[in-house]
Parts: C-alpha cells; sequence; structure tokens
C-alpha cells in the first residue's frame, strides 16, 4: 500500500526530462513542437485579460490570416459554437479555482468557409507562489476528422440497426402472409381429393377453382415482394425522367382497370425530375391502382393528378382521389410491409403497394405522405427537378 506514495517521495526527473526542458527553452525547439504537434497555442494574461497571445497556427485552423487578428480573447469567442463558449468559460472558472479540476473540452468552431473544425482545446493555470492564478496556457489539437469518422460510424450502426429490424420485420410478414394461402391450397386441394372419391366431380372442380383464385392471389404478393426487394436491394441511378410521359404510359397500363371502374382522370401538366424511371413508374401505378380500387360501392373513381412547384428546385406530385379515406391512426401504418386495412374480400391486394412507394421515396432522398378524410385521399411526393425542368 505504501509502495506508490514511497514511489512519488524518492522520484527524480530522468536526465532526458531535464535535457528536454532546457531544450525547450531555445526558441527553435519550441517551434518546432508547437507547429509539429500543436493545432494552434495560446497565452493569456489573467491580470490583464484583455490581452491573449495567439499563435498564427491557432488562426489558420480556422482558415484566417494571423495577420487580421488582434492579440485579444475577444476576436475568437464568435467562431466558437455558444453552447461549447459556455462550457469552456464554466471549465475555466473551475480551473482558476481549483488546479484539480481540468480544463480539457472538446469544441466546435466556425471555419472561414462556412465548416465546423472540431478541436480538442487545453489549458493550465499558472499560478504565483499564493496559487492565485496569473497566466493561462493553452493549446489546440484539430480532432475534426476522428469526429466525422465517429459520426459517421454511429450513421452506419443506426442504419444496420434499422436495416436489421426492418429485415425482421419482412421475414415475419412475408412468412405469414405465404403461409395462409398456401394453407388454404392445401386445404382445398385435400377436400377435392376427397370429393373426387366420392364421385363428385362438380364439388371438386369448384374447390380447384377455388384452389386457382388462391394460388393467382400468392404468385401476386410474391412479385409486389420481387418488386420491393429490387427497389430495397439497388443501387438507384438518377437521370431526368418526363413525367407527362411516364404518366401518359402508367394510365395507358390501366386502361381495362379504369374502363371497368368508370374512373374519370384529370391529368394536369407535370415536370422533368431527376429519378429511376422504373421505380417512379412503379410507385405512380401503384398510387392511381389504389385510387381506382378503395372506393365504396357504386361510387365512379374521381382522379387528379398535379403537380406544384416546392421551393426553387423540388415539384410536389400529387395523386388526389374521392374514395373511402384513410383515418388518422391508419395515416402511418398503411406504408408498412402488409399493411392492409381492410379485408382482402372486399379489397383484393397485397399491402405491399404503398411500401412500395414508401421505398421508392426514399431511395429518392424523400418521403410519400398522406392526408385524408371520409371524402378522399392525397398522396403527395416531393421530386427534384431535372436541369432540363429549369431551362
Amino acid at each position: 500500500m505504501n509502495a506508490p506514495a514511497q514511489h512519488a517521495v524518492n522520484y527524480r526527473k530522468h536526465y532526458l526530462e531535464l535535457e528536454l526542458e532546457e531544450l525547450v527553452k531555445d526558441s527553435a525547439i519550441w517551434q518546432f513542437i508547437r507547429q509539429g504537434s500543436l493545432d494552434g497555442v495560446w497565452y493569456w494574461d489573467l491580470e490583464r485579460p484583455e490581452n491573449e497571445w495567439m499563435s498564427p497556427e491557432f488562426w489558420e485552423l480556422f482558415g484566417i490570416d494571423p495577420s487580421t487578428k488582434a492579440h485579444d480573447p475577444a476576436e475568437w469567442q464568435d467562431l466558437i459554437h455558444p453552447d461549447d463558449l459556455a462550457t469552456t468559460t464554466e471549465n475555466f472558472h473551475a480551473h482558476r479555482l481549483d488546479p484539480n479540476h481540468p480544463y480539457d473540452q472538446v469544441v466546435r468552431y466556425r471555419h472561414a468557409d462556412g465548416s465546423t473544425v472540431w478541436v480538442r482545446c487545453r489549458g493550465l493555470a499558472i499560478r504565483d507562489d499564493n496559487g492565485r492564478a496569473i497566466r493561462m496556457l493553452g493549446a489546440h489539437n484539430d480532432v475534426t476528422a476522428l469526429k466525422l469518422a465517429e459520426e459517421k460510424a454511429i450513421h452506419a450502426s443506426n442504419a444496420a440497426h434499422h436495416a436489421n429490424e426492418e429485415l425482421q420485420a419482412f421475414a415475419y410478414s412475408t412468412s405469414h402472409d405465404l403461409k395462409s394461402p398456401a394453407n388454404t391450397i392445401r386445404m382445398l386441394l385435400t377436400e377435392a381429393r376427397l370429393a373426387l372419391k366420392g364421385g363428385d366431380a362438380i364439388d371438386a372442380q369448384s374447390l380447384l377453382t377455388k384452389a386457382e383464385a388462391t394460388n393467382d392471389a400468392m404468385r401476386e404478393t410474391v412479385d409486389k415482394l420481387l418488386e420491393y426487394t429490387r427497389v430495397a436491394g439497388s443501387h438507384t441511378v438518377f437521370a431526368p425522367v418526363d413525367l407527362d410521359a411516364v404518366m401518359a404510359d402508367v394510365i395507358a397500363g390501366l386502361r381495362a382497370d379504369i374502363a371497368a371502374s368508370g374512373a374519370q382522370l384529370t391529368v394536369a401538366p407535370l415536370a422533368s425530375v431527376m429519378g429511376c424511371d422504373w421505380q417512379l413508374r412503379q410507385m405512380f401505378q401503384n398510387l392511381i391502382t389504389n385510387a381506382i380500387k378503395f372506393q365504396a360501392p357504386g361510387n365512379i373513381p374521381q382522379i387528379g393528378i398535379s403537380g406544384h412547384p416546392c421551393g426553387e428546385d423540388h415539384v410536389t406530385i400529387e395523386v388526389a382521389d374521392n374514395g373511402i379515406g384513410i383515418s388518422v391512426a391508419d395515416q402511418d401504418r398503411v406504408f408498412e410491409l402488409f399493411g392492409k386495412l381492410h379485408r382482402t374480400s372486399k379489397f383484393p391486394g397485397s399491402g405491399l403497394g404503398l411500401a412500395f412507394c414508401a421505398r421508392v421515396a426514399k431511395a429518392h432522398g424523400t418521403d410519400v405522405t398522406v392526408r385524408s378524410t371520409q371524402d378522399g385521399t392525397v398522396f403527395s411526393v416531393d421530386l427534384r427537378l431535372s436541369e432540363e425542368a429549369d431551362k
């Protein structure tokens, strides 16, 4: 127990430490240390606090010509982040009163180009014989690269965690929604086999027809899953996309559904945006299909498609309908995987259409938003205009 204290009592400076202390007195050696291992040094007269010497490296770290700055603490206080200035001030006063309280913190400064420079700022109070702080020696070390790497690692970790949660939800939802029709098909085939054994060919045929319909619905779900995973797993390559042409093609492809429902579509002139052509086609096809499908019995779908400027370089595309609407409580849930709000018997579908739309929007750096009442629903997405649209 007494060994460390005994060691402290008997401590003698190593000859190299003594030699280094002598060398530092040489201006050339001090300049080497200052420039080689520090990104700024400051020395503050606490008895005349308007005087603070800052080394040239201090200002150069922030992209500032040292000759334009006076040796005054007021010169740097508008460069430091206000929250960090409060922290340094608190630590300064604490260290001034108590040498055991470290003056050591990482702070943010504003570079001349507007970027942020992260600095580890450390200081040591120099005291008189009575222990009163009369000077303060400080040193800066640029830790911007470390902070950026740390933020990148945190972002990657959060993204990986989110991706893992999404994968688990995807696997659970997929297995659940494919297992149910598979079990139904097996049950129907078993009943059909028993009907054939009993000589009831008509009943067997009816059961097989139901099995085929269930199989078709399952195949539609698989196709939608493939669409979803294609977006989730691909790197989106952007190019100018003519939304007028896209919408014309989508409507042409839905001609049969439009005719069967009697839907009336109004399409305003749109714009050219930066995006992925096939993804945007599928997204708008899903939105228009939903607008046709989710209608009260006997209602004729009224669908409006329009574009509105959003800022200087974006456009908001809206798909509005007069359908059954979505309650406020369900408006977030509709974008979830298999987020069906209604019985499949009433509104057939996989429940993947809006999840696909949300994924496409995410790939384009945006979101699909919804506002809805009992009189209808409007889906909106903001897209960046292409350079061609700006001309």
